[in-house]
């Protein structure tokens, strides 16, 4: 904000400086020369001014077109500087993704051991209830066996990576 404030001080300085320089010459012109003729050859040697002036103008346009060419490429690192960010970013979704995915599938892994766990008591309630019969006992000393091998294959299908 300050620097853009000191340009434009400097262009309003030189435009400035430009006007009263041309109000002193046409006063100059007037009072300073009687005939016409002096005011004739005194005007042709603002052909010279005019090619100094215009050749400033032209340098003040390369500047001009060198500054842009600066800023442009400013703004060219910045844009590859954003795209390394925006790279960064998405592998980080990416990774917090394959996180999630391995979270929830954890989570089925301990649900189902919780439903497993669920009807081993429940097999375990039956086996020491004395009102049951000896065939009751027998069917849920079976399905508590089958359940606990499939809590071990469970087990065995989890790798130890994932356990820790």
């Amino acid at each position: 904000m300050k620097e853009t404030k000191s340009k434009s001080g400097l262009l309003i300085l030189m435009i400035l400086i430009v006007v009263v320089i041309w109000i002193l010459s046409s006063f100059l012109i007037i009072f300073g020369l009687d005939n016409w003729s002096d005011r004739g050859t005194f005007g042709d040697l603002f052909g010279a001014v005019n090619a100094l002036f215009s050749g400033l103008a032209f340098a003040g346009l390369i500047y001009t077109i060198v500054l842009q060419k600066q800023d442009l490429e400013l703004q060219r690192k910045e844009i590859a500087l954003n795209r390394t960010e925006l790279k960064k970013t998405s592998k980080a979704q990416q990774h917090s993704e394959k996180a999630l995915i391995e979270q929830v599938e954890q989570m089925k892994i301990a649900s189902k051991l919780n439903a497993l766990k669920t009807l081993i008591d429940y097999y375990n309630i039956q086996i020491s209830n004395p009102n049951n019969s000896e065939e009751i006992i027998a069917k849920a000393k079976e399905k508590r066996k089958a359940t606990i091998q499939e809590i071990d294959l469970l087990i065995d299908r989890i790798g130890d990576d994932e356990l820790e």
